[in-house]
């Protein structure tokens, strides 16, 4: 029997931030492309991460976001058991991904499909972006295998 009386259980919406400057910068080439895009210096062609004023190799301000492969490796890894956000508890425990993309920059993302057991260092993966909105998407690390 089934008790009527009982509340529905509470569904929450995950928080999605509002970025500025640089990082909205970021997030709508993101958003308008649907791919993965970091910073590119025009002058000494180097991919950065995160978005800055000026290139860290030639002190250039001259860049622009450009769409990246997404492909990479884990280089560092968080496996969370707790959350403080009610709307991430069904997802326990997961992990969150530092990816060492091939273009060089290292990137954070949210690693999907895969049991936190089942993840090393030096996996190979691919970055997807998820829009969330119209000014930020999400970083989707999805795990493809080892060499």
């Amino acid at each position: 029997m089934t008790d009527t009386n009982s509340p529905e259980p509470k569904t929450y919406k995950k928080y999605v931030p509002k970025p500025e400057g640089m990082n909205l910068e970021l997030h709508l080439a993101a958003v308008s492309t649907g791919l993965l895009n970091v910073q590119h210096c025009l002058d000494c062609d180097t991919y950065r991460h995160p978005p800055r004023w000026y290139c860290p190799n030639c002190h250039s301000g001259n860049y622009e976001f450009v769409p990246v492969s997404g492909r990479g490796e884990i280089y560092s890894m968080a496996i969370n058991h707790f959350t403080i956000d009610r709307a991430w508890i069904d997802e326990l425990p997961y992990v969150t991904a530092v990816v060492q993309l091939e273009e060089g920059p290292r990137i954070v993302g949210d690693l999907k499909g895969a049991a936190p057991e089942d993840v090393e260092l030096g996996d190979k993966v691919q970055v997807h972006v998820e829009a969330r909105g119209e000014e930020f998407s999400y970083l989707v690390v999805e795990l493809l295998g080892r060499d």
